[in-house]
């Protein structure tokens, strides 16, 4: 497992994309945090935690994205063959790529927190002096982050398409989560990804279940197609 987790670091820092897309979404969170920190109008909101709505969504994306590239750049660039040959097992593949994703996509959302933070008092906002709102948005950024992740690990080895596998992510979370919501009622905190974006413990529960299903689905899938 160490070579394994060694050979998917040294492939995932070596991808210009994997730093790109964590700079974009920390200069998105940048922006959202000067944009809100810059608003005379909040009354009671606070504007570190407003920050985080529409760029801290975009920005999970991003990461997700990230997750995609580390398996299906494998199939797309015909380099499966050379992955398995020196690591032999699937599931430490996946493993291996589950754990350096959420690495990655932790430090993002950490950066994110902190460009966050230093937009709103860059923008002559304050900071929240209590934890309660702040810290569940900052945790709510973290969480998001690392399962997005590892949901694009999972999408991108069974779709083996980074486009399509993107664009599913995509189109989950931010059209059929939204429709469900709208038509059929779903509460937003029962939904994976808005539920995790809320910090609500249904949404978490099911984003990391189904995000731990499919990482289990893409190991027994490549173990089966590629054995």
């Amino acid at each position: 497992m160490k070579r394994a987790l060694a050979y998917e670091w040294v492939r995932a820092r070596s991808l210009r994309s994997t730093w790109l897309l964590l700079a974009v979404a920390g200069v998105l969170q940048f922006a959202s945090g000067l944009y809100w920190g810059l608003k005379r109008d909040l009354g009671d909101v606070d504007a570190f935690t407003s920050a985080f709505g529409l760029a801290g969504k975009f920005g999970a994306l991003l990461v997700a994205a990230i997750g995609v590239a580390a398996s299906g750049a494998d199939h797309q660039h015909g380099t499966w063959a050379t992955t398995r040959l020196v690591l032999r097992s699937p599931g430490r593949i996946v493993a291996a790529r589950a754990l350096v994703t959420a690495g990655l996509g932790l430090l993002g959302g950490v950066s994110m927190v902190v460009l966050t933070a230093a937009g709103v008092v860059a923008g002559g906002g304050a900071l929240p002096a209590g934890e309660g709102a702040a810290g569940r948005a900052a945790g709510a950024v973290l969480l998001l982050n690392v399962l997005s992740g590892l949901a694009g690990v999972a999408l991108g080895g069974l779709l083996r398409h980074s486009g399509l596998a993107i664009g599913v992510f995509a189109v989950w979370a931010f059209v059929v989560e939204i429709t469900l919501g709208l038509l059929v009622h779903v509460p937003a905190t029962a939904l994976p990804f808005t539920g995790t974006a809320l910090f609500a413990a249904p949404g978490i529960g099911v984003f990391a279940g189904l995000a731990g299903a499919a990482l289990a689905a893409t190991g027994w899938t490549l173990a089966r197609r590629d054995g």
